[in-house]
Formats: C-alpha cells, structure tokens, sequence
C-alpha cells in the first residue's frame, strides 16, 4: 500500500521507476535523520551513508511507519509548532518502498551535497564551553545521585540564545540542570567536598537563589531561541551544572559539558517560564490509565512561545489546554504517546497571547501494571512525586515572555530561529 502511494503521489508522479538512496532516501534522512544520528549525538547509530542506511533499513522502515522516528509526540491539530519533526506520508511511503525494492543505492550523481556539522557541535563553536575540571566517579549500586559541578560564569550580564548539554556518559545521566548562582553558596559546597562536585538536589538548590539558564532530558536537541529572545545570564554568578546519575549497577565515570551561545547584542525581550506542576500525585499499583491533574491561574498578560511535558516512565499522555478569561479553550499540545526518551519543548508556531486569569490545565495518564514494559517497580507499588526515575512526576513548563508595553509594542517577537 505505501509503495502504491509512493507511486502515486512520489516525486515521479507516477513514473514506473523505485526510489532510490541516491536520488530520494538520502535527501529525507539528511532533513531529519541526521541530526540526532550522527557522532557524538543521541542517536544509536550514525545515518550518514549510504553503507549505514542499508544496513538499518528495515529498522528504518519499521520505526517510520510507526512513526517512532523521527521522535514527535505531539497529536496532529492541538497546537501548531515551529519545530515540528514530522515525516509526510509520502516520505513515509518513499523509504517503504525503497526498503521493499532491496535498499539500492541508485546513480551516484544523484547523491546530494553532504551536510558540513561544524566541530559536531549543533550550532558551530559555541561562544562558552563549561567542562568540570575531572571525571566524577559514579557508584554501580544505591539510589539515585544528585551531583553539581560548579563552572565560570560571565563578567557582565550577557543573554543566552541556545544551549547544548552533552552528557559525557548517557549510561548514567539521567537529566542536566544548569543555573547561575550569584550568592558563592554552590563554590562554598564544592570546595568543602574532595571529590568533583558536590551532592546537591532539590533541597539543596532550593536552599540558596539561583536563576534557572536551561538543562537537559533524553531526546532533547538544542534549538535557538528567536534573535529578539534570550535567556539572561547574570554577571559574576557561578554556572552550577546538577547532574542527576541513575546508577546501573556498574562503575561508571562522567564528565558532561556545556555549550552556551550568547546573544551579541540585548535582545528585545527575556524568556521566562511557568511550571505547572502537582506533587501530590498518587499512582496506585496495577493501574494502566490513572489519571492526574494539575492547574495554574495566569495572573498576568502573557505571550506563550514553548510546552514541555515532563513525566517519567509511568507517563502514558499528557494534554494541556488554555481556558480564556471569555471560556475560549486553546490546545497547546497533546502528547500521546508520551515518550520519556525523547522530551521536547513544543514551540508554538507563533507566540499565544494568553490574559492574565486564564486556566491552565493539565491532564496525564500513567500506566502503573505489568502491561507497562518500562515499569522498573517490580513488585509493583504504588508511585508518588519524586526525582528519582523510579518516582514519577506530572509538570508542565509553559515557556513566555511578558507582553510589551505601550512604549515598546512596536517589538513584538519573531517566530523563526
């Protein structure tokens, strides 16, 4: 049927001729395989030649149709997403046919011009590169560990228009926050411990102020923010990397790192974020739809530019709605199926204005029995809010910036890159 369609609806419009690698399948994987397969990034294996495409190409075909691949949660008519990685159901239909004829690599002159990834690094070199001094040691057995590693900042305030966090060990790394901390608390804590680091967490770094600048979770790219938009970057404040491990029973070794790419100029408006979040969740054993909510009450007029859902492996779909002080109800996504793999910041096509009392809702579901295959709670048990990937977790953090004044509504934001 795909091969049909392919026929049908393909770039020969009907020819006769089968899609090859050369003139067809490496194009698709170029646009939006690449990326993510390539060295050095989150995907298993590289997918730039054609020796790599043919020898994962029934995987390829198989991933595509079910549209696993590329990684895009987010339900077709709630929200609209500059971002969005989807493939069309003609690209779909080309690489099912190309699968299915024997993966033949075609003309070589019909090969396109290979993709230069400057230094492998998403955006060329970064403008900062923030690397612990030493490796960190991570125990095979116990709990989870929270660990933060506390690098240069910048003389001046400066704005932050992308980050990229490569974990050194993705074995172990579970996720990556980074803040600035301007109080010297973080040095303090890291110079009263011997090894690199020093055992933080959510208690800890509540402990002292610290503005967030970003972080890291499975799946996620690093993507710029528009040129009008930046996140800010204090002056003298220390860059404090919380890296949470998740032990996996053998000694392991990390040393993540950071790439910071900074405005040149002030941009026009700073990005800021809302966390929609309920930590009174209670999953109970045995459940496979358990549904959960939370619910936050705008109290100021906003423009939303992004939404992230986060759960952990119990999290099955997750939708967020915005209720207008007038009852008008905006989607601003629906993932389902919800992957904790492959987390990502939806951003909105173009920035929602939303008033000042309007309702966010949040409604998720888990999936806490044995139907589940990624439960790691065996026996089972009943599940509650926490940091650990054996916890769960139902948040939501809906990215805006404030709405320009009178003096300066003439700047409003861009949507592209």
């Amino acid at each position: 049927m795909l091969g049909l369609l392919w026929l049908l609806l393909g770039s020969d419009l009907g020819a006769a001729a089968k899609p090859t690698y050369a003139k067809d399948v490496a194009r698709i994987l170029q646009a939006n395989c690449e990326g993510c397969h390539r060295p050095g990034q989150v995907g298993p294996f590289a997918l730039h030649s054609y020796e790599q495409a043919r020898a994962f190409a029934p995987e390829i075909r198989r991933v595509v149709r079910e549209r696993r691949m590329p990684p895009w949660s987010a339900v077709p008519g709630h929200g609209e997403f500059r971002n969005e990685r989807r493939l069309s159901e003609v690209e779909i239909a080309t690489i099912a046919a190309w699968v299915d004829a024997g993966a033949p690599l075609g003309k070589k002159k019909d090969l396109p011009a290979p993709v230069t990834w400057k230094d492998e690094w998403a955006f060329g070199p970064p403008d900062l590169v923030l690397t612990p001094d030493a490796d960190f040691e991570v125990e095979g057995n116990g709990v989870d560990q929270y660990r933060c590693f506390v690098l240069p900042g910048v003389a001046e305030t400066r704005y932050i228009q992308a980050m990229e966090v490569r974990p050194g060990n993705r074995k172990v790394v579970h996720h990556v926050r980074v803040f600035a901390d301007a109080t010297g608390k973080a040095r303090e804590l890291d110079a009263a411990d011997p090894k690199a680091g020093f055992d933080c967490g959510l208690s800890m770094i509540a402990s002292y102020k610290r503005v967030s600048l970003g972080g890291w979770a499975p799946g996620m790219t690093p993507e710029k923010s528009p040129a009008d938009i930046g996140v800010v970057f204090p002056a003298k404040a220390d860059v404090v990397m919380e890296v949470h491990y998740h032990r996996n029973g053998l000694k392991e070794r990390d040393r993540s790192t950071l790439g910071i790419y900074l405005h040149k100029e002030k941009p026009k408006h700073t990005a800021r974020a809302y966390l929609i979040a309920n930590i009174a969740i209670r999953i109970p054993p045995g459940a496979e739809r358990h549904e959960e909510k939370a619910r936050l009450i705008l109290q100021k007029d906003v423009l939303a530019t992004s939404i992230m859902p986060h759960m952990h492996l119990l999290g099955t779909e997750m939708k967020v709605t915005a209720t207008l002080p007038d009852g008008t109800v905006k989607d601003l996504v629906w993932a389902k199926p919800y992957d904790f793999n492959w987390q990502i910041s939806y951003k909105f096509k173009e920035p929602l204005r939303l008033p000042r009392d309007t309702r966010i809702d949040v409604v998720a579901y888990y999936n806490n029995s044995e139907s589940n295959p990624k439960n790691p709670n065996k026996p089972l048990r009943q599940v509650r809010f926490g940091e650990a990937t054996t916890d769960e977790m139902l948040v939501a953090f809906l990215g805006y910036i404030d709405i320009p004044t009178a003096d300066d509504s003439s700047h409003r934001p861009t949507s592209g890159h």
